[in-house]
């Protein structure tokens, strides 16, 4: 598999490069790539792949290459390769992945896309791998994890205009793929499978453009595999705004739920950066997973703030498309890399065992063009 990735990410440059060259005037060919790595190192739990003796293998490098068919057609491929360190979740994902392939067509009722599209969901996910426009290293690990990122189907998207401002609508549907960490009286749980009959859609408003918006999203699929099954349904919420002179705040809602086995899973996000200069960003953000964990009778369900991050951050733009990061997570709960308790016993009757306390540093350089 990994083999076969990097052939098809030679042959995509060297297909480029020399018919670019062999081209007069303007090509229809236009390439566009962006790195994101990372060096950190964590207290004495290790989390999201980060070891307490540190790493620098955390990146994520994407290669775009778009094809202009005819004014309104194009073909998009986008390739990435993406290293968690020492991540539980890396066994889930390939080294260099097929991230995009699709075609495009817009018209006047709107813009179809059919292959392996960019899932709509949320402010970040389809610019999840441009380290430049990211507040952070990564988008919020509670709301985005390290799936839900495609549509192996169709995405239909229109705009209209409301008022003053505008409505985004977008559908789509297909399968996708599904990778996740969940937090288990047994310990954290990798996850990995495909949802089938995917369908959902999300609707941005634009109150005032370019300053603030309001999204929702609604997806449901079913999971078959030999240790999940049945459907799951997602919701999420979105809002962004630029009212504040150089200063962004967002906020992200969303609850996964669904049976075989039993979820219900809660998670968030408050998020505000200020523009301090032309330089400089100072951020900070708060997010949080409340996980219930469904037991058998006579024992009650428990629901459990399953991770609480709270992060600050400073951004230094160097120019030319490039900056630096540094950030400081302070993390509690019970999702770490490393197993900690998440039952005691406690006068002969199981309870939640009190949080575990961690924390990291993450600097990190960006690029994109």
């Amino acid at each position: 598999m990994r083999s076969r990735s990097i052939a098809l990410l030679s042959f995509c440059i060297a297909a480029v490069s020399s018919t670019a060259a062999a081209q007069s005037g303007e090509s229809p060919f236009s390439f566009h790539a962006a790195i994101n790595a990372g060096a950190g190192v964590s207290g004495k739990l290790p989390i999201l792949g980060i070891p307490s003796y540190g790493t620098f293998d955390y990146r994520t490098a994407a290669l775009q290459f778009r094809y202009r068919l005819e004014n309104s057609d194009q073909f998009v491929v986008q390739l990435v390769n993406r290293r968690l360190g020492l991540s539980p979740l890396q066994t889930a994902l390939p080294d260099v992945s097929l991230q995009w392939a699709y075609w495009q067509r817009r018209g006047k009722l709107g813009a179809i896309k059919v292959g392996r599209n960019p899932m709509p969901r949320g402010i970040f996910n389809e610019i999840r791998f441009v380290g430049t426009v990211l507040p952070f290293f990564r988008p919020s690990f509670e709301v985005y994890g390290e799936g839900r990122e495609t549509v192996d189907g169709f995405v239909y998207s229109r705009t209209d205009r409301l008022g003053s401002g505008s409505l985004e609508l977008n559908v789509f549907g297909g399968s996708n793929e599904v990778r996740t960490q969940v937090v288990t009286a047994t310990g954290n749980s990798i996850r990995a499978f495909r949802g089938n009959v995917l369908k959902g859609a999300q609707a941005w408003v634009n109150v005032a453009p370019g300053r603030t918006r309001f999204g929702g999203y609604f997806a449901q699929y079913r999971i078959d595999s030999a240790r999940v099954y049945g459907w799951r349904h997602e919701s999420l919420v979105s809002a962004e705004t630029h009212i504040v002179p150089r200063t962004v705040f967002r906020a992200e809602g969303l609850r996964i739920y669904g049976v075989g086995p039993k979820q219900d899973r809660k998670s968030g996000y408050v998020q505000g950066v200020f523009n301090v200069s032309e330089k400089f960003d100072i951020m900070s953000e708060m997010s949080l997973t409340n996980n219930r964990i469904f037991q058998t009778a006579p024992l009650s369900n428990v629901d459990v703030v399953a991770t609480r991050d709270r992060a600050l951050g400073v951004t230094y733009r160097i120019g030319g498309g490039a900056l630096l990061r540094l950030e400081r997570h302070d993390v509690s709960g019970y999702a770490f890399d490393q197993l900690v308790p998440l039952v005691s016993t406690v006068a002969g009757k199981s309870v939640v065992a009190p949080q575990s306390a961690g924390m990291y540093w993450l600097g990190s350089f960006a690029f994109s063009f």
